[in-house]
């Protein structure tokens, strides 16, 4: 092969691996669900968690600056939630609204921040809430990307 041919396939073998190379790295990130539940305990912390995240099943779960305010119907809660894995490969934080009262609690989340294994990761969705002996079972369900 002469040296112009060598640098012809160079050229394009080049060209092909920045094409390919360039969708991979612009592909959308892929969607996976989130159902997680956390067992919170009345007046004690940190509380654990289980759940399908890929390499975060189980954790605990502390406060970060809960607001909570309570009204004749019963209240809300805004605050963020930091959550660690037990698995040591990280963890994220949560900023959670949510209404609770008689029945339960309802509410929205929110991924706002994230390290180890799971920097840049974004997810929010719902949050179910039903009462236990001992305090609060919030399971959150949504998606993650």
């Amino acid at each position: 092969m002469g040296i112009r041919s060598r640098v012809a396939v160079g050229v394009v073998a080049g060209v092909v691996l920045g094409v390919t190379g360039s969708a991979a790295a612009g592909a959308a990130p892929v969607r996976f669900p989130v159902d997680v539940v956390v067992h919170t305990e009345i007046g004690g912390g940190p509380n654990d968690f289980e759940g399908n995240i890929p390499g975060c099943e189980t954790g605990t779960v502390l406060d970060v600056d809960p607001r909570a305010t309570f009204t004749p119907w019963g209240g809300v809660f805004k605050g963020d939630k930091e959550f660690t894995c037990d698995s040591g490969s990280g963890g994220f934080t949560v900023q959670l609204i949510a209404r609770f009262g008689e029945p339960g609690s309802t509410g929205t989340w929110t991924v706002v921040d994230a390290w180890g294994d799971f920097e840049g990761v974004k997810a929010s969705g719902e949050l179910t809430g039903t009462y236990t002996a001992s305090g609060i079972d919030d399971r959150y369900t949504g998606s993650a990307r």
